[in-house]
């Protein structure tokens, strides 16, 4: 039975990697892989509630440049599947996700380190004009990601499936309760890390909107969401009325100071036949 269970959880981890590293259909999000994990695990609603806990948490996290970040596919995948089997849900799902990611983000940056012997590979056929292969060395490298997450997804199920529920069993309410606060304060950390980034110069209305309805409007998120809708529309459209007429100001000032330009040369032109 454990068996099974972990082939497609790594099954599961097969197409959140390949998503990641391909087409970006967002399958590799917490919240589809902690929806998809719960199923496997027979609990569709807790993998749910997991996998959003987790997506708010990690809304900032990204790769920019040469950074890594930490392995939210592994970390969502294990954390859900540990939290349902533990019994105690988002609690220990949030616990074990968090440790998790950031241990096999190591294993990320040992795979894309083991991919630039590919890549190495790819540049010399490129000199030499076999362009057949660099397409075979771009499978081949996806392929050493993918089993750099599979095979801890395996073994995590496998081996360490059946003392999850012995090991929380064991930890003390009062330990259990701070995991418990602590999971409710990790998604608006994740919501500052992305607000930081968002929240450029001008841009600090659209939060001022957004808390307006919610604290003094008393909307659900759904609403708060349409209305976002709404307003980036209207936002989109001014902007897309006044790029023309500012470019034309701007066309209409060059012309200008050539025309200006011009008449002086003329002048001088002038000043010199007299």
């Amino acid at each position: 039975m454990m068996f099974g269970t972990a082939i497609l959880l790594s099954l599961i981890t097969v197409i959140a990697t390949v998503d990641y590293n391909g087409p970006l259909f967002l399958l590799h999000r917490p919240l589809i892989t902690g929806a998809m994990a719960g199923l496997v695990m027979g609990n569709f609603t807790q993998g749910l509630i997991i996998g959003a806990t987790l997506e708010l948490m990690w809304l900032g996290v990204t790769g920019i440049g040469g950074y890594t970040p930490p392995d939210t596919i592994t970390g969502a995948i294990v954390g859900t599947a540990f939290g349902i089997m533990s019994g105690k849900g988002a609690t220990a799902g949030v616990a074990i996700a968090v440790p998790i990611a950031v241990i096999t983000q190591q294993l990320d940056v040992l795979a894309k380190t083991a991919d630039i012997y590919f890549l190495n590979k790819a540049q010399k056929d490129a000199e030499v004009g076999e362009i057949n292969h660099i397409g075979l060395y771009h499978y081949l490298s996806l392929a050493t990601i993918v089993i750099f997450k599979v095979v801890p997804v395996f073994l995590a199920v496998m081996l360490g499936g059946k003392y999850v529920a012995a090991l929380f069993d064991k930890i003390p309410n009062v330990i259990m309760n701070g995991l418990s606060v602590a999971g409710g304060i990790l998604p608006a950390i994740g919501f500052a890390m992305l607000l930081n980034m968002m929240l450029k110069k001008g841009m600090w209305v659209f939060l001022l909107i957004g808390f307006v309805c919610s604290a003094f409007g008393n909307m659900p998120t759904v609403g708060i969401a349409v209305v976002g809708v709404i307003v980036a529309y209207f936002y989109d459209m001014i902007k897309s009325k006044n790029e023309p007429a500012a470019e034309t100001a701007e066309g209409g000032e060059e012309t200008q100071d050539t025309e200006q330009d011009s008449d002086k040369s003329d002048d001088d032109e002038e000043d010199y036949d007299l």
